[in-house]
């Protein structure tokens, strides 16, 4: 027997007899044999119960008792949790190792010919037969034990299989339904609905006491609201208008797409559900609150009235033909989470490995995060270029990106819109661009950097000459689709010569303009459709077919952004800008009311929404927080002016967030200043930072960056706090949200160290701050600093030992965890060693490397030689207990320190 297998039944063993019985049951198809269940079923001796889980294995709770359910409850077990399904309902409940019911009396379900009460509604609960097997299998996810019921009326009728798998060492388990097409006339697949329960029909999901003091995380809402991720009271209400404008009748208060975060305020109860993969249909995860049918636990814990995790197929219902099967997407859902941030990490992890991702920074070989400039620039309307660039301007901002960029992480060069006549006619401008698209990107080629093209090929222009010349290829509009984007004429992406016509323009985009990143925009107005040439596809499904001839014809070499639509995304792009387009100014546009978060644009925007995403960076693919901006708005005077601590202070989040960083000002008319603050940014560290008070606050004020180890040779493992003063925010933990107006003056942030970063409270930590430079001293247990308003600080903890050593830089944002390639203290010659990468500064952005060491009590400061590449102004410092080495680099290249001490 393999390590790995013996592993996992000594775990599950363990498991079981924490929950006072020795197995499973079984039944006449249960492996564990008949003397296993009779030992089990001889548990039953009639103990007082109020539900099945305070019952042995193979027990139900009836009138107050254990008794015999032997052939009718069967368990899964998954980490601290226990799922019993009983046959004689067709329902199950999920219970925690106490014995405290998370899930009561859940199904499910499917709708044919419509998702709504004019369908027809097959529920796992109301089936007269249903046939159980127990399974043992692993996949992608790992080692699982498995129940599958399968449940139909009759003989010739549909058949509804149910799949539910515990993945026992990590206390998740995922749903899935198969539609089993038995009958002799086509089925229509509507809706479908892995896990569902209802407060009137007896069911409840329990976490904390009161589900008014929870937070519910979005992910975007009803499929098509994504730009808009909203954190909700657990008593939201009902929003009527989008119930009746998206189709899919979907019945929660909150209706988040892809997958939701819930947080009870009072306790450490968390609850993750999420799609594990969206090919056919895209998950949304519904939620409600109404004390009307809310239940009571026997523990006083009263639960959500409404949880379902359910899928529509649109436009139409999928066909399932005669004697075929139709499977759903699988569901996760991990019930005894107690860090809901730890929660939402594993479940993006769970579908990394479900579908089988390959990062951007895990393919050939590794590379690290792409980082730019794009040319867009903000947009024209602000004071970028927008659509007004021509060959000479990209070729003077080439200048400056090689001069000023290049040597300290950046990587691409990318042209945005305005080099072709028309969305849809993808031939570049000659009176813009006379020597065309592969003379500039071998140019940008040779200037050392990758060059990169902005493209909306799946919106056209309906002026365009391809519209003039193929209106066949055109689809009709949904009811949605009516509402948004109306500007642009929409492809039938079923269509054979649309796809063709995808092969041959992605091919020249890759073969011969020789592009290496792609950003693919405004491609999501395709999803609001219908009229296809193939009316069988589901939008997801030909969305995907797209993307998939998109990803083969450009090649896993290059670079794939793409804007907004998270799950439909995952597992074929690299990257996605997460929100709305950033702008020029802190809170957002002026005209706008504080409550107006679907058109709010701007840094704090930005990060607002961005943040909310923070877990899928780094798992599922590369986040793009958006542009930097350092500029006002040149165009607008009425808009307040950004600070350069407000710009900076973005930078700050996007410099921690691990995500791209993409330059979004003129580069012409960048300071100095601004220059060396986007290079401080690079290169990116590819982890991203955690927002601890991610619940708490509409603009997330603490991030934290665990760092394991660096990217280039430093191994010390440390932690950075990130700390941003917004000002104006809002307190999540009222109800209703409370406004916390901005008062102009500077926050003191106390921060405990054990509780909220998992430091450890038996160790002392030196604590240095990044963009001041200053060492903070020896810290332990809390930690508070004081931050001017609209500013950041950004620390980092390395844990104290008895000799001198590192501190931080001011080089790079993570002060360590890039660049640096060797470390070492040399206990004999009290000597420190260092090795790291250097760039050359330059006349317009001067850079003086400055770097500190600790002097502990009992140490002096004796010396320091600089060796390798050569260099100017070294100088050295002492202060507060630290010494400062500076330098400025003469060349490129690498530079070999030894501090010595005495």
């Amino acid at each position: 027997m393999c390590f790995k297998k013996l592993f996992r039944i000594l775990f599950f063993m363990a498991v079981l007899t924490f929950w006072t019985c020795c197995s499973d049951d079984g039944d006449e198809q249960s492996p564990a044999g008949d003397n296993e269940q009779e030992s089990e079923v001889a548990g039953c001796d009639g103990q007082a119960c109020t539900t099945d889980g305070d019952c042995p294995a193979g027990c139900l709770c009836i009138a107050g008792a254990c008794e015999d359910g032997q052939g009718v409850r069967y368990d899964l077990v998954s980490g601290d949790t226990r799922l019993v399904y009983r046959n004689d309902t067709g329902t199950f409940d999920i219970y925690r190792a106490d014995g405290g019911v998370v899930v009561k009396k859940a199904t499910a379900s499917v709708w044919l010919n419509a998702p709504d009460d004019s369908g027809t509604r097959l529920d796992l609960s109301s089936l007269a037969q249903r046939d159980v097997v127990e399974e043992d299998g692993s996949d992608n996810l790992g080692d699982a034990e498995r129940l599958v019921v399968t449940a139909k009326n009759g003989e010739g009728e549909a058949q509804v299989r149910w799949t539910a798998s515990a993945y026992t060492a990590d206390g998740f388990y995922t749903f899935v339904v198969d539609l089993v097409n038995s009958t002799q006339n086509e089925l229509n697949f509507a809706k479908v609905a892995p896990i569902t329960l209802d407060g009137s029909k007896g069911g409840g999901l329990f976490l904390g006491n009161d589900p008014v003091e929870h937070r519910i995380l979005e992910n975007g809402s009803y499929t098509y609201l994504d730009f808009l991720v909203e954190i909700r009271t657990g008593d939201t209400e009902r929003e009527d208008y989008f119930t009746s404008l998206i189709p899919g009748d979907f019945q929660g208060a909150s209706v988040s797409s892809w997958n939701h975060g819930v947080k009870d305020l009072q306790s450490k109860a968390s609850w993750i559900a999420g799609g594990l993969s969206f090919e056919s249909s895209s998950p949304v995860f519904n939620l409600t609150y109404d004390p009307t049918y809310s239940l009571t636990s026997a523990d006083g814990r009263n639960s959500f009235s409404f949880f379902s995790a359910e899928a529509a197929y649109q436009p139409n219902p999928k066909p399932v033909p005669v004697g075929e099967e139709f499977r759903s997407e699988p569901i996760y859902i991990h019930p005894g989470e107690t860090n809901p941030m730890e929660g939402l990490e594993d479940y993006a992890t769970a579908v990394k490995k479900h579908l089988d991702i390959t990062l951007w920074t895990e393919r050939n070989g590794g590379q690290r995060v792409p980082n730019g400039w794009n040319s867009w620039s903000g947009s024209g309307s602000t004071g970028g270029y927008g659509t007004g660039i021509d060959e000479d301007l990209m070729l003077e901002s080439l200048d400056v990106m090689a001069t000023e960029f290049k040597d300290w992480g950046i990587d691409y060069f990318q042209i945005d819109d305005g080099y072709e006549p028309y969305y849809g006619d993808w031939t570049w401008q000659e009176s813009r661009f006379p020597n065309g698209p592969r003379w500039l990107s071998d140019k940008i080629r040779e200037k050392g950097l990758k060059p990169g093209l902005w493209n909306a090929a799946l919106a056209l222009d309906p002026d365009c000459k391809t519209v003039e010349e193929h209106p066949e290829w055109l689809a009709e509009r949904s009811q949605v689709g009516q509402i948004f984007g109306t500007g642009y004429s929409l492809l039938d992406l079923t269509n054979p010569e649309v796809k063709q016509w995808l092969h041959d323009l992605f091919h020249t985009f890759r073969q011969d303009w020789n592009f290496d990143w792609l950003k693919l925009d405004f491609n999501y107005y395709s999803l609001m459709t219908v009229g296809t040439y193939d009316p069988t596809r589901t939008r997801e499904e030909m969305y995907r077919d797209a993307l998939r001839i998109i990803r083969e014809e450009i090649g896993d070499d290059t670079f794939f952004l793409a804007v907004s639509v998270m799950g439909i995304h995952y597992g074929i792009i690299d990257g996605d800008r997460l929100q709305l387009d950033n702008q020029p100014v802190w809170d957002w546009e002026p005209s706008l009311d504080d409550e107006d978060r679907g058109s709010q644009q701007g840094f704090k925007p930005t990060v607002r929404t961005s943040g909310r995403r923070y877990y899928l960076h780094n798992r599922i693919w590369i986040n793009h927080p958006d542009l930097i901006i350092f500029r006002s708005n040149t165009r607008d005077e009425t808009w307040p002016r950004v600070t350069f601590e407000e710009a900076r202070s973005f930078c700050t989040y996007v410099g921690l967030s691990g995500g791209i960083v993409k330059i979004g000002d003129r580069l012409l008319d960048m300071t100095g200043e601004q220059i060396n603050v986007v290079r401080q940014l690079l290169p990116t560290y590819p982890n991203g930072a955690r927002p601890l008070d991610l619940f708490t606050r509409e603009f997330p004020e603490q991030w934290h960056l665990h760092v394991e180890g660096g990217t280039d040779g430093y191994e010390e493992p440390y932690d950075v706090l990130g700390l941003i003063n917004w000002g104006l925010n809002w307190d999540l933990t009222k109800n209703p949200f409370e406004k916390m107006p901005d008062q102009g003056t500077a926050q003191t942030f106390s921060i405990d160290l054990v509780e909220e970063m998992g430091l450890d409270a038996s160790t002392t930590y030196l604590a240095y701050e990044f963009w001041t430079g200053e060492y903070l001293g020896e810290v332990s247990g809390t930690f508070s600093l004081e931050v001017p308003s609209h500013d950041s600080r950004v620390v980092a903890f390395r844990p104290k030992v008895e000799h001198p050593q590192f501190l931080g830089w001011n080089r790079q944002i993570t002060m360590g965890a890039t660049d640096i390639t060797a470390y070492a203290w040399n206990e004999s010659e009290k000597t420190i060693s260092l090795s790291t990468k250097v760039a050359m500064p330059t006349e317009k952005a001067p850079f003086t490397y400055q770097m500190s060491f600790s002097v502990p009590a009992g140490f002096s400061f004796k010396s320091v030689d600089i060796s390798g590449t050569s260099v100017k102004d070294e100088q050295s410092v002492e202060k507060d207990g630290a010494v400062v080495v500076s330098f400025v680099p003469e060349a490129t290249g690498s530079v070999d320190l030894v501090v010595a001490f005495e």
